[in-house]
């Protein structure tokens, strides 16, 4: 039997709704030195039939007593969490949400309120044969004064909960969060180390995750599984494999002014001259490929323009760039050798050098052919028949080159960060890196919220979109991303909750288990970030909350956080959490151990 008479902590004697009363003394509570929050069970022998046992789960909240002469009575205060039956044979336990069936009979005369034994905290902590590869998170912990058991009670996860799902991390800094993500990081790396069908993207706000720290034996997750985990470094020098986050703005001209318009500051967007040229659209590198002569003609000296702008603002040109004009020089794009004459006479005071087969020969004959362009717009030699030829875009680009109107190139020195010669394609890596079931870490360490809200959408709807490719031609085959934001709130703010469903978060909230892609968001408050994607989560981890607005939000989400609301207000240890998983419907204090990268597969 399961729960003998003489080991109750005493029968019950009131019932309202989902509390109830067992009245005790106070040498069996401290016998049993039990402690609120501690689950216990209500069970009677009457429940107890063909090798069944059933019973009631309550969650201990408080004790209250009253002395009468020399005798001290005590009350049992719990509150029902849900119902349980245990087969004694298997030792297999089921859990039922709610109030059961039964529970009308709690307050029959044999109903009594019992420790859980160690047998039936196991059950009911074991997680189902089909669950896969699991991994410990930590141990029960019912409160925040309980010393460590001499045998600690494990819990496990298992990896398919992460994967595909929405997992919420809440508490207050210092208080354990990253340290919970990188457990769901390496339980994931772990258990695919094989198969590789789960790729990881990680946002590192705070460069936890990429670089080493001395709490972790100087490890991080990137140097712990260097051979499996891809990291972009955005302001630091890159480390062991790992490759600036970086664009080659030379290479991509057709999508170089959008990306501007999304790093440059808003008082610089705000210049006229600088929107003027915001709003050009220049041709892509394959467009002097083919193509008629005059229209390649036409996209190399746009090209041009373009190419002298940013030499001028400080970024180095890459190898394409130098062997286009090596190889092509400024040969038939319009340059007449009377232009040429009479443009550097006008300018320089003399006549023109050989045609330029450099990029920065280049760059000096684009400068003093623009120059002469804008101060003698009527010369018959800009002139091709009746075509000008320069155009409205072309003089928007001149003037920036001359500084015409007291605006130069200086403004895109803000950008001058975000440029290498030497980029790769970061967004194509990722993606393919990613596809075979690798970690990819951006390191964001240091950027504004800005400059974090950018790259995180652009690489966040590329993967969004390689997905949503995958399911509709059918051959997601069983592979799943796996997505980490940190300071989620600017990820996810509440202010735009509902406003734009079309928006690459809110489809991630809401399509994204379908597109075999789940989240891991972390950040202080539950109320900082969307209500939708709040209502949208599988997975919580809470730490400590200051504010009952917090701890309110959640429970209108999850009423179940409600039940431990002083729990989660007043203990403020770090590695404390409330966890409610995809696969345990009650919420289970843990004590979260700590990362170990020596504990990689």
């Amino acid at each position: 039997m399961f729960f003998a008479r003489e080991d109750s902590l005493g029968l019950l004697e009131t019932q309202d709704g989902l509390k109830v009363t067992a009245g005790s003394s106070y040498e069996r509570l401290s016998h049993a030195g039990i402690v609120p929050g501690q689950f216990l069970a209500i069970a009677s022998p009457d429940w107890s039939t063909n090798g069944t046992q059933e019973f009631v789960l309550a969650r201990f909240l408080q004790v209250t007593a009253r002395r009468d002469d020399h005798t001290t009575t005590c009350k049992l205060h719990c509150r029902v969490m849900g119902s349980c039956r245990v087969d004694q044979r298997s030792g297999r336990l089921s859990y039922y949400a709610g109030l059961p069936a039964y529970g009308a009979l709690m307050l029959s005369p044999s109903c009594a309120c019992y420790v859980l034994s160690e047998p039936i905290l196991r059950a009911l902590l074991a997680l189902s044969d089909d669950v896969g590869e699991t991994f410990e998170l930590g141990h029960v912990r019912w409160g925040e004064h309980t010393s460590k058991p001499a045998y600690p009670m494990p819990v496990a996860m298992s990896v398919n909960e992460v994967v595909g799902k929405r997992t919420a991390m809440f508490g207050k800094t210092r208080l354990g969060k990253s340290n919970v993500v990188k457990l769901l990081m390496q339980g994931v790396l772990n258990a695919t180390r094989e198969s590789g069908q789960v790729g990881q993207l990680v946002f590192d706000v705070n460069g936890e995750y990429a670089n080493d720290n001395p709490q972790d034996g100087n490890f991080s997750i990137a140097s712990a599984y260097p051979e499996r985990v891809q990291v972009y470094y955005l302001s630091t020098q890159p480390r062991g494999n790992g490759e600036f986050l970086r664009y080659n703005f030379y290479d991509i001209p057709e999508a170089a002014l959008t990306i501007f318009s999304e790093l440059l500051t808003p008082s610089v967007l705000d210049i006229p001259e600088v929107r003027n040229f915001l709003m050009i659209r220049f041709p892509a590198l394959s467009a002097l490929k083919g193509g008629r002569t005059h229209d390649s003609a036409v996209a190399f000296r746009k090209l041009c323009l373009f190419w002298t702008l940013l030499q001028d603002s400080g970024f180095d040109p890459g190898e394409a760039v130098c062997a286009e004009i090596a190889t092509r020089g400024l040969i038939n794009v319009g340059f007449t050798q009377a232009l040429r004459m009479a443009a550097w006479q006008a300018i320089k005071s003399k006549v023109p050098p050989p045609m330029p087969t450099s990029f920065l020969e280049m760059t000096e004959e684009i400068r003093v052919l623009s120059a002469f362009a804008l101060k003698y717009s009527n010369d018959p030699n800009l002139r091709v028949g009746r075509t000008e030829l320069f155009d409205e875009e072309d003089r928007v680009v001149q003037e920036l080159l001359c500084q015409t109107n007291g605006v130069g190139s200086y403004f895109l020195r803000e950008c001058l960060q975000f440029h290498s010669a030497n980029a790769s394609d970061f967004l194509h890596d990722t993606l393919r890196a990613i596809d075979t079931g690798k970690t990819v870490i951006i390191d964001l360490g240091a950027a504004n919220e800005r400059i974090v809200r950018y790259f995180s959408r652009i690489i966040s709807t590329a993967v969004f979109q390689q997905q949503e490719h995958k399911f509709i031609t059918n051959t997601l085959a069983g592979r799943f991303v796996q997505i980490y934001f940190e300071e989620a709130h600017m990820i996810f703010p509440v202010e735009a909750a509902g406003k734009n469903t079309t928006d690459i978060y809110a489809r991630f909230a809401k399509e994204g288990a379908k597109f075999g892609i789940g989240i891991v968001y972390s950040t202080q408050s539950p109320t900082s970030v969307s209500y939708s994607l709040l209502t949208q989560t599988e997975n919580f981890f809470i730490g400590h909350l200051s504010s009952d607005i917090d701890v309110d939000a959640l429970a209108s989400v999850q009423n179940l956080f409600a039940a431990v609301k002083d729990d989660i207000l007043q203990f403020r240890l770090p590695g404390f959490m409330r966890v409610l998983s995809y696969s345990r419907r009650f919420v289970l204090p843990i004590q979260a151990k700590r990362f170990d990268p020596r504990e990689r597969r």
